[in-house]
């Protein structure tokens, strides 16, 4: 039998708006079914958040307009946004950019940004820490052209990932 408080804090979670009703039912199935199987022991922590598109990928180049200028011949992309932090943001589609910053290590990926629905950095932070990851929620306004904080980890591999609402532009 399910631990009654188990699902009290989900409801809880839920009723705060702190996870969707698809991560409540999800993680409402997976309480019951670890509590109905014998000698089960730990219960697997409901996903974070569900991934709904690659949002942007930043990269890490020596010049920002010399990069700019190459993907827009090359590629016909267009500038969307300007941070304050020096950087360019290129349309890809409706849903998705490329950023390029004068970073340490050019030539690489600097991160990798994941889009997700009911985005809320504080409400996922928390989430992260169940599967044992520790996020960073970035609130410096000069680092961002949304309005919104950023919340940053890293993969297994050392990946820096970024989780930001689905359909952000930069």
């Amino acid at each position: 039998m399910t631990d009654i408080s188990v699902i009290e804090k989900l409801v809880d979670r839920f009723e705060q708006k702190k996870m969707t009703r698809r991560e409540l039912v999800s993680s409402l199935l997976a309480a019951t079914a670890v509590a109905a199987v014998p000698g089960a022991i730990a219960q697997t922590p409901a996903p974070v958040a569900i991934g709904r598109s690659m949002n942007h990928v930043s990269l890490s180049v020596t010049d920002v307009n010399r990069s700019a200028d190459f993907y827009n011949r090359v590629l016909g992309m267009e500038i969307i946004s300007r941070p304050a932090n020096g950087g360019l943001n290129m349309g890809l589609g409706v849903e998705s950019f490329l950023g390029l910053y004068n970073l340490p290590n050019p030539g690489g990926m600097h991160h990798m940004c994941i889009g997700v629905g009911n985005y809320d950095p504080d409400a996922l932070e928390e989430k992260l820490v169940d599967h044992g990851i520790q996020a960073n929620v970035n609130r410096d306004a000069a680092n961002r052209t949304s309005g919104g904080d950023q919340l940053y980890f890293t993969d297994p591999d050392g990946i820096l990932v970024q989780l930001a609402e689905h359909g952000y532009l930069g």
